[in-house]
C-alpha cells in the first residue's frame, strides 16, 4: 500500500474561521484532506488509527461541552457513500499501543497540535481526569 504524506495549512485557516472548538473544526478539516486522497486514488475504505482511550475522551468532550453523549464510530459510510471509515484499534488502549510501538521500535509521532502548544486544551485536561479515575476504577475504559 503507497505511503502519502498530505500537508496543509489548516491552523491558518482556522485563525479566520468562525469555530467554536479549534479541536473540531481541525478534526474536520484533516478527515475531508483524507476523503480527497482516498479518492485521488481509487480507495474506498479508510483506516483510521483511534484508539479506546480517544474514544472514551471524545465521549466525555461531547457530554461535558456539547450536552450530548456521542463519541466517533467505529464503521461508518460517509454521507456521500463513496468511502467507508473503520477505526480498527478502537478495543484498543492507548498504553497498549504505545508498548508495541516501542517493543517494535515502530515510529511514533508525538502530540503535535499547533495549538496544544500554548496550552492544554480539553482533551488534555479529560485525559488526566479519566486517568485519576482509572486509580479508582481499573474497568472504566471498558465501561465507557
Amino acid at each position: 500500500i503507497p505511503y502519502f504524506y498530505l500537508a496543509d495549512s489548516i491552523m491558518d485557516r482556522a485563525e479566520s474561521a468562525e469555530c467554536t472548538s479549534i479541536c473540531s473544526y481541525c478534526s474536520r478539516m484533516k478527515r475531508g484532506i483524507l476523503y480527497s486522497c482516498a479518492r485521488e486514488n481509487g480507495y474506498n475504505v479508510l483506516a483510521l488509527g483511534q484508539h479506546l482511550d480517544d474514544l472514551a475522551e471524545s465521549l466525555m468532550m461531547s457530554l461535558f461541552f456539547n450536552g450530548a453523549l456521542r463519541t466517533m464510530k467505529a464503521n461508518y459510510t460517509i454521507e456521500e457513500g463513496d468511502l467507508r471509515v473503520i477505526r480498527p484499534l478502537v478495543d484498543t488502549r492507548e498504553k497498549d499501543l504505545a508498548k508495541f510501538a516501542a517493543e517494535k521500535k515502530l515510529p511514533v509521532i508525538p502530540e503535535n497540535c499547533p495549538a496544544c502548544f500554548e496550552a492544554p486544551k480539553q482533551r488534555h485536561r479529560l485525559k488526566q481526569l479519566l486517568a485519576a479515575q482509572e486509580n479508582l476504577n481499573k474497568n472504566i475504559f471498558q465501561s465507557i
